[in-house]
């Protein structure tokens, strides 16, 4: 049999099997709703405290897990170093020296010892919060699989945010003293335009607090929107051609959500590592 005949066979065979998945019914139609599954319900329900939910639900399971697997990964990889790396040290070696070299070696002047191991921990946070957010975790719906990540909750978000808004005014503070909100403006400016570049400045800082917790949160939280409605698409649509494609799309979404996860992860990094190093270095 010729080349050409095989082809033509084969592509007569694929032609077929698309034809056939076109035209079998998909089974009973499904609902399922992408907003369920941003939903935190609780999971270990505890009282309030001063008005505060103190209950358990999946964003605090999400943590605790990535929490979990970042002090496991650290005693591992402390008990089996070796002069000549595999391939998981050689992999832990890459990701450390990207957060010493590149984000904090490459943007900060001053006070890269002191501040690596809070920036280093944060980007391997989130970077691992991320990653783990792509994994189907029983803790969806009635406890079936499901994609959520810690980092898609604005509340999370913000909160690792706060950490960097307050250590970046804890590290100025501490090399200028009170001085370090004075230099906000320049010496150099004219005394009529000094508190309008002061106050301009308070604003980009409280804006700065808003965009790092933001951009990771609007992000991680697409990304999973985005499976989640090609996952209901092929759920809605009764045919088993249409679930192909949707779901052939979703991989290449997964994909690219593995990209994001790690270039997030770096972004809010080295954004944690210029405003903490703008701070130390008042330079206008």
């Amino acid at each position: 049999m010729s080349r050409k005949l095989k082809w033509g066979v084969f592509g007569f065979i694929a032609l077929g099997a698309l034809v056939l998945l076109a035209v079998l019914p998909g089974g009973t139609k499904e609902e399922f709703s992408v907003a369920d599954e941003f939903t935190l319900h609780p999971i270990i329900s505890l009282p309030s405290l001063a008005g505060i939910d103190l209950s358990v639900n999946k964003a605090v399971v999400y943590l605790w897990i990535a929490t979990a697997v970042l002090v496991v990964l650290a005693i591992v990889v402390s008990r089996t170093i070796k002069k000549q790396p595999g391939r998981f040290q050689y992999t832990v070696e890459v990701l450390y020296e990207l957060a010493r070299d590149s984000i904090v070696g490459g943007v900060m002047k001053s006070g890269k010892a002191t501040w690596f191991p809070y920036i280093g921990a944060m980007f391997f946070f989130v970077l691992t919060s991320n990653l783990i957010g792509l994994l189907p975790l029983p803790l969806g719906e009635h406890w079936q699989p499901s994609y959520y990540a810690a980092t898609a909750n604005l509340y999370v978000t913000l909160t690792l945010a706060l950490f960097t808004f307050v250590f970046t005014h804890y590290a100025g503070i501490r090399k200028s003293g009170f001085r370090y909100f004075v230099n906000w403006a320049p010496s150099s400016a004219p005394p009529v335009l000094k508190q309008l570049i002061w106050v301009i400045h308070l604003v980009s800082e409280v804006f700065r607090l808003v965009s790092l917790s933001v951009r990771l949160f609007a992000n991680m939280l697409a990304g999973h929107a985005i499976l989640g409605v090609f996952f209901a698409m092929a759920l809605i649509f009764q045919n088993y051609l249409a679930a192909l494609l949707l779901q052939g799309g979703s991989v290449l979404i997964y994909l690219f959500e593995i990209f994001v996860a790690f270039i997030q992860a770096f972004i809010f990094a080295i954004l944690s590592a210029v405003y903490i190093g703008g701070a130390l270095d008042q330079d206008h």
